[in-house]
């Protein structure tokens, strides 16, 4: 996701490996006349899943920008030597601490929610039976008294989750899986959902039940290819449309 509070600078929301394509795909992020001259002045890392963090090595061109994200993520790209390529002498890495606001550039303030998550999977033991729990976080970013929230990840809706997204005005939210088994099911993994550290929409527990009396505009996203809702005619994308849910595409744009 890219935002913008002046329309000239943007800041990313995670940096996928498909970065590039994204770029090309979207003019407002396409590089302007200078040398090196990018309007991307910074990328925020909610989490350290290679999903997210290997697209930067996409800006590693020795363009100006920041690194916002928790130490915890910060570490994991300092223990790994091929990051080093974001040339530190014109990329800054900032430690951003949890509910705590900080500027993050156009225009814009980031602040980091904890959510309730797991250690990616290239740092799992996977000899252990069970996975310890670890925090992944939500970004808030505000602007002229506007909120959005991107939450690509959420294990468990707690109800402390739900107090931190009431106030949104717009909140993108982790819709991986419609049901939780959904992947073995297809035959395509042998993980649930929550396993993954994410919460199917469906169920007593799941996204639509526990988010469905939220005021705010509620999109979902990071849906993966098993996810029937992705098919407009499907049963299940008449499910989260009736609950007041939409479903994010490539291109999507929102204004506040």
């Amino acid at each position: 996701m890219a935002l913008s509070g002046d329309g000239e600078s943007w800041i990313l929301v995670g940096a996928s490996p498909d970065l590039r394509q994204q770029i090309l795909a979207a003019e407002r992020l396409a590089p302007r006349g200078g040398r090196r001259d990018s309007p991307i002045a910074g990328v925020v890392l909610v989490g350290g899943d290679v999903d997210a963090i290997a697209g930067l090595l996409v800006l590693r061109e020795r363009q100006e920008l920041t690194i916002f994200a928790p130490r915890r993520v910060l570490d994991m790209l300092a223990a790994s030597p091929i990051f080093n390529v974001l040339d530190p002498q014109v990329v800054q890495r900032v430690d951003v601490a949890p509910m705590e606001p900080v500027p993050c550039g156009a225009g814009l303030t980031l602040t980091l929610l904890p959510m309730p998550g797991k250690a990616p999977l290239y740092l799992e033991d996977r000899s252990a039976a069970q996975q310890p729990v670890e925090p992944t976080y939500a970004a808030m970013i505000q602007a002229n008294g506007r909120s959005v929230i991107i939450a690509p990840a959420c294990a468990d809706i707690t109800d402390a989750v739900r107090a931190q997204l009431r106030d949104a005005d717009v909140l993108f939210f982790d819709g991986t899986l419609f049901e939780d088994n959904e992947m073995i099911a297809a035959g395509l993994g042998s993980k649930t959902g929550r396993r993954m550290g994410h919460v199917s929409l469906s169920g007593p527990d799941g996204t639509l039940a526990r988010l469905g009396d939220l005021a705010c505009r509620r999109i979902l996203l990071h849906i993966n290819n098993t996810n029937p809702i992705l098919l407009a005619g499907s049963p299940e994308r008449q499910v989260v449309e009736q609950a007041g849910f939409e479903v994010a595409y490539d291109g999507m744009e929102v204004r506040l």
